[in-house]
């Protein structure tokens, strides 16, 4: 069993004057998310979304890492989804969750504040598929980002597959998807995945405040109609492409080659896998 405080927030939302903060608030887990933190991410989201105060909002991780990504632990719940005989009550079952997480991480990109995201340190998985919710990303050189479900015979299904193609290109998404691999600020920057790189993460969190007070002092009206008119733009097929992508998703949990990977994982060696 979990020896984390049931009553621990896993996110939590404050603000300060105009600009509201939600941050991943796992750190000795290194922001590593499970069921139990996206229903937290879904409330604090909803009470930022009801702050009519915030002009903006901040995303951040607490401690070392802005998010390892999924835990891969069988204290995670959804990794029990996951693993589980398989079986049509099964497959609803996950495909039920994913949908659920997807909400979560539609809900942060649909805040009517804008979203800076301030990343540090590991940026993975569906980490990262949070962050591409974000209107604006912002990096410390120490960040290092990827898309590991390939290498761990899962289909990215919580929307990375829909929106980064949208911000880094259909190439460099398609490669980043299928590849698996980690890269660095330097190569997030060039794709256009972050807007700045800063040298530490003290100078990121005084450089994302200062964006962030720089856009709440803009008339609120304007700027948050503007992005509505962003969201709206881009928002018509997400909804179709999010349901096939939890549908495809399902069809392969769980898999031989899952377990494969996840015991690779655990015992730090390279998978054999056979697509199976």
């Amino acid at each position: 069993m979990s020896s984390e405080n049931s009553d621990q927030k896993f996110v939590t939302y404050h603000r300060e004057g105009e600009i509201g903060f939600l941050t991943l608030n796992r750190p000795e887990k290194r922001n590593a998310l499970n069921l139990a933190v996206w229903d937290s991410l879904q409330q604090a989201v909803l009470e930022a979304g009801k702050d009519v105060e915030a002009r903006v909002i901040i995303v951040r991780g607490a401690g070392k890492s802005f998010c390892s990504g999924l835990e891969l632990s069988p204290d995670n719940d959804l990794i029990k989804i996951i693993t589980a005989t398989p079986s049509a009550k099964q497959k609803v079952e996950f495909f039920r969750m994913v949908r659920k997480i997807q909400a979560a991480h539609t809900s942060l990109e649909q805040l009517p504040q804008p979203t800076i995201a301030t990343i540090h340190s590991h940026c993975l998985g569906a980490g990262l598929e949070l962050v591409v919710c974000c209107d604006i990303r912002l990096c410390s050189a120490d960040a290092t980002f990827a898309l590991p479900e390939a290498r761990l015979a899962i289909i990215t299904d919580v929307g990375g597959l829909q929106r980064l193609p949208r911000i880094v290109g259909r190439g460099h998404a398609r490669e980043i998807a299928f590849r698996g691999n980690s890269f660095d600020s330097n190569k997030a920057l060039a794709i256009n995945l972050v807007n700045a790189v800063y040298p530490d993460h003290e100078t990121l969190e005084k450089e994302s405040l200062a964006m962030a007070r720089e856009i709440a002092a803009n008339p609120p009206l304007a700027v948050q109609g503007a992005k509505e008119v962003f969201l709206f733009s881009d928002y018509g097929p997400l909804r179709q492409s999010l349901d096939y992508n939890s549908a495809r998703s399902s069809m392969i949990m769980p898999s031989e080659d899952i377990f494969e990977a996840m015991a690779a994982h655990i015992q730090k060696r390279h998978g054999l896998f056979k697509g199976a």
